[in-house]
C-alpha cells in the first residue's frame, strides 16, 4: 500500500546537494528547493532513502522524513502552494469539507 511522506534535507556541500536534489526530482514532487512529497510503497521508500543516504554525508547533512496522512492535510500559501493541488482529488472519495481553519486562512490570505 502506498503512503504519503514529506522528505526534507539540509545538505551542506553543493556537489552533494545537487546529487540529492537531482535524485529526488525523479522520484517525488518538489514542494520547495529542499522539500519533496513522496507517494510510495514501503519498499520504494526504503530504496529512495537508501539512494539519498548514498548521495549525502549523514555526519554533516540533515535529512528528515515525515509521514503525511494525505496531501490534503498540507496547508500551503504562496507561489508554490498549488504544487500538490492535483494530488488532493481522490478517485475513491470526495475531498473533505474545509475545516474552520481552512476557511479562516482562505479569508485572511485569499
Amino acid at each position: 500500500m502506498k503512503q504519503w511522506h514529506i522528505l526534507a534535507y539540509d545538505v551542506r556541500d553543493l556537489k552533494r546537494l545537487q546529487k540529492v536534489h537531482y535524485y529526488l526530482k525523479k522520484r517525488a514532487v518538489p514542494l520547495q528547493k529542499s522539500v519533496f512529497l513522496l507517494h510510495c510503497s514501503a519498499a520504494d521508500l526504503a530504496q529512495t532513502l537508501q539512494g539519498v543516504r548514498e548521495r549525502a554525508h549523514l555526519r554533516e547533512d540533515d535529512i528528515r522524513l515525515y509521514p503525511v496522512s494525505s496531501p490534503h492535510s498540507i496547508w500551503a500559501a504562496g507561489q508554490q502552494s498549488n504544487a500538490v493541488q492535483g494530488l488532493y482529488a481522490s478517485k475513491t472519495s470526495a475531498a473533505p469539507e474545509p475545516s474552520v481553519m481552512d476557511r479562516l486562512l482562505k479569508t485572511l490570505f485569499g
